[in-house]
């Protein structure tokens, strides 16, 4: 039951599928055409039929001919589907999965800036407005101009310490979802002659390790107080449970939250108790991956709260047989 809370507000949030015209679905002729033509690329990587978020961006922003006609000055537009319906073939389901790994992508939709080789300079998670897509825009552009500058300053660089400095404003300025794939070399280098951790790369790690340790904690603990059988008020209850939740990273703490709102709207039906929830996970953390998602999600049923309760009634009432 609590497996089938989410598909059924997205169900009901879900807007109609469009046909994004003008975009690339190749990567590979992406990079020779913005080689060629001495741009960036702008990737979408989108679940363009089951994606409501993906829809209300192409519907609203990147199928315009006014949005496409600013973002062709500087970029080649590339999309990179994930349907669920859409027939695609083989190959293209291969190679957009690879990429899709590559560039560390887990929502959709989720959009990068990067120069012709594919190295990302700039980005943005989940849908937004077009005025918020074209600043996005205009910042990674910037972005790019000063990676550029912090680069050439490494390579005119003629000590170690100013070398260090150099590869520090490069690590600054790298969009921090992308470090690990596509400047790694920089990492590292900076981790070689940081001694004194300057860079905080150190206390980085730290805190990755314990991050990685608390999520795996979470999922195993909700693993073993969760089967088919538990009911969703018994689900609310283990939630709650988990004990010194307030001392985990904030991370951990939104999964924890997470799963407090499916297992409440889940056992309790109440739509404006578990957005209230969704305003907590944001509050803790606006930012994170999950803090983003949950803001998206109050808006989606916010928008959609009458058909959010009756669809979620129905599979209360359905499940209760």
């Amino acid at each position: 039951m609590i497996r089938q809370i989410l598909p059924i507000i997205a169900a009901a949030c879900i807007a109609p599928c469009l046909a994004t015209e003008g975009w690339l679905t190749d990567m590979d002729a992406a990079k020779k055409e913005a080689a060629e033509q001495k741009k960036d690329l702008m990737i979408e990587f989108t679940g363009s039929d089951w994606c409501a978020p993906c829809m209300q961006l192409r519907a609203n922003v990147l199928t315009k001919p006014d949005f496409q006609q600013e973002a062709r000055k500087n970029f080649v537009l590339l999309e990179l589907d994930y349907p669920r319906r859409k027939e695609q073939s083989a190959e293209m389901k291969a190679a957009n999965r690879k990429l899709a790994e590559q560039y560390g992508v887990t929502g959709f939709p989720t959009v990068v800036f990067a120069d012709a080789s594919g190295k990302p300079f700039g980005g943005f998670v989940g849908g937004r407005p077009r005025e918020d897509v074209m600043k996005a825009m205009q910042d990674a552009l910037k972005n790019k101009e000063a990676l550029q500058a912090a680069e050439a300053d490494v390579a005119k660089a003629s000590t170690k310490e100013d070398r260090a400095v150099a590869l520090m404003e490069v690590f600054k300025l790298a969009p921090k979802g992308y470090v690990d794939n596509f400047y790694g070399d920089v990492k590292k280098e900076i981790r070689k002659l940081d001694k004194d951790d300057k860079s905080g790369l150190k206390a980085a790690d730290i805190r990755a390790a314990r991050l990685q340790k608390e999520r795996k904690d979470v999922q195993d603990y909700l693993a073993g107080k969760m089967t088919a059988k538990t009911t969703p008020a018994e689900a609310l209850q283990a939630v709650r449970a988990y004990p010194d939740r307030d001392k985990l990273l904030p991370e951990p703490r939104q999964d924890l939250m997470m799963a407090e709102f499916r297992a409440y709207l889940s056992s309790t039906g109440d739509v404006d108790g578990a957005v209230l929830i969704l305003d907590k996970i944001v509050e803790l953390a606006p930012d994170t991956e999950t803090g983003r998602y949950a803001s998206l999600f109050k808006i989606g049923i916010l928008a959609n709260k009458a058909r959010v309760k009756a669809r979620v009634d129905a599979a209360r009432k359905e499940q209760a047989k």
